[in-house]
């Protein structure tokens, strides 16, 4: 639900617009295809073998998605214990990206042709792609060596510092006042997101959307966390130690040897 949130908050602060409205009339200019698309587009703007750029690389990348399960044999889940799947993952994430903005990018001086506005350098596009693989290997590789480093001296320090640490634990009143306030938040969220709809201001009832997502989120792991907390058996009180009574004058005097 929290991811869910931050997704309509998203979507609410930079809202995406439908496009121009279509006009028999009037020429539609230069057209790209959806963003999913683009990267595909970026090939064929290169003006290579149409074959080998729309249909042969595609499915080479296909097929290497499809192999990867085989492909990684690490027993481990961590990206951390597994460097080659890892680089492979964020090298070819970073190749899609960078075609996808390409191929979406048209030059917006009018003044060129329009080949020259839509034709992609083949030398400069295809040594982009080729210099990523290494930029992303060595970046997957140097966050590998970061992570394990910095979770080396984290356990150091766990070694030699206090092992008892002091948790943060709310009572079970004040869970239930938190509860209250986050339901009541809730309310109002869910009013003004409704007005803001019959507005017409669809881009804020958006934003409050992904608020009362977030919001019940954080409602629900509280809630979850009282019940943790309700399961536990109290600490039993420390037993009080049985200390010799004082004697007084009399007893004392007794006592003494004549």
């Amino acid at each position: 639900m929290a991811i869910s949130g931050a997704i309509f908050l998203t979507g609410g602060v930079f809202p995406v617009d439908l496009g121009s409205k279509f006009e028999p009339t009037v020429p539609p200019g230069i057209t790209v295809p959806e963003w999913y698309l683009t990267g595909i587009y970026a090939f064929l703007r290169t003006q290579y073998d149409k074959f080998v750029t729309g249909v042969l690389w595609p499915g080479i990348f296909i097929v290497a998605i499809a192999m990867t399960p085989f492909i990684d044999r690490y027993k481990k889940f961590s990206w951390k214990d597994r460097p080659i799947v890892t680089a492979f993952g964020i090298t070819g994430i970073t190749q899609v990206m960078v075609t996808t903005y390409w191929g979406f990018y048209i030059t917006p001086d009018v003044t060129k042709p329009l080949v020259a506005r839509l034709v992609i350098d083949p030398i400069f596009f295809y040594l982009i792609m080729l210099l990523l693989v290494p930029i992303g290997f060595g970046f997957s590789y140097m966050m590998i060596l970061l992570a394990k480093e910095s979770e080396r001296k984290a356990k150091l320090a766990a070694s030699k510092g206090p092992h008892k640490a002091s948790p943060i634990n709310l009572s079970g009143k004040w869970i239930n006042w938190l509860i209250v306030g986050l339901l009541a938040f809730q309310v109002y969220l869910n009013i003004a997101a409704y007005n803001a709809a019959l507005s017409g201001m669809k881009n804020f009832a958006l934003f409050l959307t992904g608020l009362i997502l977030m919001v019940f989120a954080g409602l629900f792991h509280l809630y979850r966390h009282g019940l943790n907390e309700a399961k536990k058996i109290p600490t039993p009180p420390p037993a009080e130690s049985e200390s010799p009574k004082p004697l007084d004058g009399k007893e004392s005097a007794a006592t003494l040897p004549s």
